[in-house]
Parts: C-alpha cells; structure tokens; sequence
C-alpha cells in the first residue's frame, strides 16, 4: 500500500483563491480535524466586484489549478461564488468537470459544494443573505429558484468594494442575519467566500433555531467528504457537525 503523506494523511485540501480574499484559510484552518491540511494558491483579483473584474480573475483558474495539482492535493476547490451568477450558464459543471480530468483530482466549486451541502440537510426553503453589489445580489435568487429552491426572502450588505467584504464584524453579521426573514426557511444561506461566518455561524443557529450555511462551511464540508474524511467538526454549525 501506498505510504501516506507526512503532512495531509486525513486529506489535502487545494484551494483558489481570490486575491482579495483574506477570509477562507483562516477560517479553514481555524476548523480542521486532525491530519488535515490546506494549500492555497491565488488569482489576481481587485478594485470593485463587476462582472467584468469576475471574468478576468476566472481567466487565470487555469494556472491556479496546474500549481495545486503540482501539490499533490486530494481536492480541488474553486472558493468563489460569485462567478456562479457572472460566467455563461453551466459553468460550474463545465468547471469542476474539466479540472477533474485534467488533474485526475476531485474538484468542487462554490456552488456545487453549496448544493450538496444542502441536499445533505434535506433543505429546499431558504433565506438567502449576500455581501454583493445590488446588481449582482440580483442575480442570486433567480439562480436558486431555477435550480429548484425555494427562496422565502433575501437582502443584501450592497459591498462594492472587494477589500470591504472581509471587513464585516461578527455583530453586523448577526444584526443581517437575524434581519432577513428566516422564519418560513428550512435554513439561512450566505453566500460569498469573502464573508466571514466560522466566527458566528454556531451562535445565530442557536438565535434562530435553523442552520445557517455560509459557502466556506459547504466548501469546507465537502472537500473532506471528497477527501475520504468524514469526521464531525464541533463549533461551525450543524452543516459541519454533519457525519
């Protein structure tokens, strides 16, 4: 049998990353089980969140991917969610699938890690919660509703510039979170992988009685599952307590 690696033998975890994005690796490595590890690498990303920002930092996934393969990971993760509602239709699928066969890695992308997490939880209903730009907030519900959720409501923090998302505090978060209406839901979902969530995501659950799923618990919840470890991680929600 193969030897495992010294650093990872319970899952090796890649990840591209935005530029802007101060958030994710703190967060994943703040919840790692034991034996698991995280490497990065980033695309260049800046100024303010528009489509036409999206499209060119999306323009350099290629190199990001090629870099973490060279690694040695277990999984691929494309940790934006943005470019969801920014590319042509299907490009998650056409993403992760193409990256799969290129790498011969396990790849998942935002969304597709956002999906599954919730068909895990039995979860159609939700209450939707962004950082983005009106305009592009806009392209959220629609998305869900046509991959056949139901979104009871959903707001926006309207951030325009990238830099601003990370800065968001725990108390600004709960005050979003507990104002959405989230009663009719099945769960609160926040999206956007900028966002920070590890910190608060136990504490509003136990507020409001439902879980609330932020993009970096799903990514996070599947990459492990991808990479053979399904161990309970305690403190980030019921999503990540999940066997």
């Amino acid at each position: 049998m193969p030897k495992p690696p010294q650093f990872g033998p319970a899952g090796r975890i890649g990840l591209v990353v935005p530029a802007n994005n101060s958030v994710i690796e703190p967060e994943f490595w703040s919840a790692l089980p034991p034996g698991a590890a995280l490497y990065a690498t980033r695309i260049l990303a800046r100024g303010d969140l528009t489509p036409d920002a999206v499209r060119a930092m999306e323009g350099a996934m290629d190199r990001a991917v090629e870099e973490l393969a060279a690694t040695g990971v277990d999984v691929i993760l494309l940790a934006d969610m943005v470019t969801t509602f920014i590319m042509e239709p299907g490009w998650n699928a056409h993403r992760t699938a193409q990256v799969a066969a290129r790498t011969g890695t396990a790849c998942a992308s935002a969304w597709t890690a956002l999906r599954d997490a919730l068909a895990a939880l039995g979860v159609r209903r939700i209450a939707l919660g962004t950082p983005y730009p009106a305009a592009i907030h806009a392209l959220a519900p629609p998305f869900f509703w046509a991959n056949g959720f139901t979104v009871q409501g959903h707001a926006t923090l309207d951030i325009l510039a990238m830099r601003d998302v990370p800065e968001v505090r725990p108390d600004q978060l709960a005050g979003f979170v507990r104002a959405l209406p989230w009663q009719q839901a099945e769960a609160v979902v926040l999206l956007a992988t900028d966002l920070p969530s590890f910190a608060s995501l136990a504490a509003l659950e136990a507020a409001i009685g439902i879980p609330v799923i932020s993009c970096n618990a799903a990514l996070l919840w599947r990459a492990l599952r991808l990479a053979g470890n399904a161990t309970p991680i305690h403190g980030f929600g019921r999503l990540l307590e999940t066997p």
